[in-house]
């Protein structure tokens, strides 16, 4: 069986089991957009507010305002994704309007080429050349969960992804990066009448910045804990959710992003239903058996970091 074949085996072994109890899933693919409006305009009025906080009370806010902005550029990518999916809108003129005027172009971003690249992250599942979300192999023989995480912060490669997004990638279409670089020029323009120039100069140094450090930092170790650790396969060996809580999860997870098992076998569902249908998989005799499930990033019985190391844990 190719890769493609054992993920959707695994999608339709569970759905066979969901169908007999009376399909209780279907509920979960109920859409609520303005759900979705207002956590980007949440995600909008932190970033601003962060850069308010160094322009108008103290530079010494300035790493403040760079981890909050990071931590928001993760949230608002995870809108984006679910954009990819056309989980904000069913109408799929609505969804793409949303996430290419306030998401894609803001992350340097073309919703086109992500949910192309999405795609094939799903259906090629771990399969070296065909997943393009796939880690490179580290050669780290370590036994520190540390070390192998810093391999994959110092490649250069998924330094320059996390950077400049699909901003100066020969696989993005001239037409889409010249839309980022002018949706950034007229919010700019806007932002320098509205707000000034000082306001406008701090707000591209801190996005930047942001850009190149904290959102890297965080958005590498999101990446390892999805996949990293296990084997392809298909969906159940080779993604795992996270069900973690307090402050490391809203760093690295925000929007629910850590249900990440749960989002490749129900891939409708919206992100602000991810508990919800990970609460219903749980009860599941598929998921029971297979489903890989982290309750802690560090610490604990079987935290994610323990699974990094050892013989085969880069694929």
């Amino acid at each position: 069986m190719t890769t493609t074949s054992h993920v959707l085996a695994d999608m339709a072994a569970l759905r066979s089991e969901l169908h007999q109890q009376g399909d209780p899933h279907r509920q979960l693919f109920r859409l609520e957009p303005w759900r979705a409006v207002l956590d980007i305009a949440f995600d909008w009025l932190i970033v601003l507010s962060s850069v308010a906080l160094v322009v108008w009370w103290s530079e010494m806010c300035a790493p403040l305002a760079v981890v909050l902005i990071a931590n928001r550029q993760r949230a608002l990518g995870n809108i984006l994704h679910d954009a990819g999916h056309r989980n904000i809108w069913r109408d799929p003129l609505r969804n793409d309007l949303v996430a290419r005027i306030f998401i894609a172009p803001l992350l340097f971003s073309s919703l086109s080429r992500y949910r192309e690249t999405h795609f094939k992250h799903h259906m090629e599942l771990g399969t070296e050349g065909g997943d393009p979300d796939l880690l490179f192999s580290s050669r780290n023989s370590s036994t520190s969960w540390v070390s192998h995480y810093l391999d994959q912060v110092l490649s250069l490669n998924a330094w320059l992804s996390s950077f400049r997004g699909h901003l100066f990638s020969c696989q993005v279409r001239t037409v889409s990066q010249l839309y980022i670089l002018a949706w950034w020029g007229g919010a700019m323009a806007l932002m320098w009448t509205v707000a000034g120039p000082d306001f406008t100069i701090t707000f591209m140094a801190l996005w930047l910045l942001a850009r190149a450090s904290a959102f890297h930092l965080i958005t590498t170790f999101r990446e390892m804990c999805d996949h990293l650790g296990l084997q392809p396969g298909g969906v159940f060996t080779f993604s795992r959710d996270m069900v973690c809580h307090g402050f490391w999860r809203k760093l690295i997870h925000p929007r629910n992003n850590g249900y990440h098992l749960t989002h490749h076998l129900l891939p409708a569902v919206p992100y602000y239903r991810l508990p919800e249908a990970h609460r219903l998989l749980k009860g599941q005799g598929v998921f029971q058996e297979r489903g890989k499930v982290c309750c802690s990033y560090f610490t604990g019985p079987d935290p994610v970091t323990s699974t990094w190391i050892g013989p085969g844990q880069f694929q």
